[in-house]
């Protein structure tokens, strides 16, 4: 008994463990792009200058780039927010409607219907889609986020030090996404496997629990189809 359970808690701390671990260190990573400051030399500086080119007439002003950078950063996060907002409200549409009609598509066995499994395999379904959906949130946020910091870092000066921050920059963040969003689908996959572990008796129907859990890879490949498609036409248009 109590060599089962330390097997138990040892494949627990196997799967938890890293997933754990790469949401703490892309949290990390993501405080250390948020070092990287969006204003030349301070933000007081900055906006002292903004002030004098206000007051000054527009032939004098001198172009504040960093201005401009600025501004494109809020208005890019603004738009990809409101993309965002109206692609998952149909995502959730899709995720209801479908959602229902997978119960009575999965229930219905050679013996008859078992809606046990349809309900079962219906709700990962739901929650792979929202893990999707929070996941893809994540990366826009932070690909916005750290697009406006690369740039900031290729503004450096010699061209080898630009370069430099500028790559590590884009490299963090794209870390970020990576272990930030593999932590999070590994951490709930494992919550839901936990979940069903009671429904079922896992010696006997271990192959109905993981069909079952099959419906969260279904739901969070059907979400991430949509924020692919629609992201790449929203960008281009």
């Amino acid at each position: 008994m109590a060599e089962n359970l330390l097997a138990d808690l040892m494949g627990s701390l196997l799967i938890v463990a890293p997933a754990a671990f790469g949401i703490v260190f892309a949290y990390w990573l993501y405080k250390k792009l948020c070092k990287i400051s969006l204003f030349r030399q301070s933000r007081e500086d900055d906006e002292a200058l903004l002030r004098r080119m206000e007051m000054a007439d527009a032939g004098e002003a001198e172009a504040d780039s960093y201005q401009k950078l600025r501004q494109i950063y809020r208005d890019i996060q603004a738009g990809a927010k409101a993309f965002l907002a109206a692609e998952y409200r149909m995502c959730l549409a899709f995720l209801a409607v479908f959602g229902v009609a997978m119960i009575f598509f999965v229930a219905k066995v050679e013996s008859g219907w078992d809606f046990k499994i349809g309900t079962l395999t219906a709700f990962s379904f739901f929650v792979g889609g929202i893990t999707s959906m929070v996941s893809g949130y994540i990366g826009m946020m932070i690909a916005v986020f750290t697009n406006a910091r690369c740039t900031m870092c290729a503004t450096q000066t010699p061209d080898s030090l630009a370069w430099k921050e500028s790559f590590n920059s884009a490299f963090r963040g794209g870390a970020v996404m990576g272990f930030a969003l593999s932590g999070l689908g590994i951490v709930v996959m494992y919550f839901l496997m936990c979940m069903y572990v009671s429904a079922f008796d896992v010696a006997v129907e271990a192959v109905k629990l993981f069909e079952c859990i099959a419906g969260f890879g279904l739901g969070g490949s059907a979400i991430a189809m949509f924020g692919r498609v629609g992201g790449g036409i929203y960008t281009k248009a």
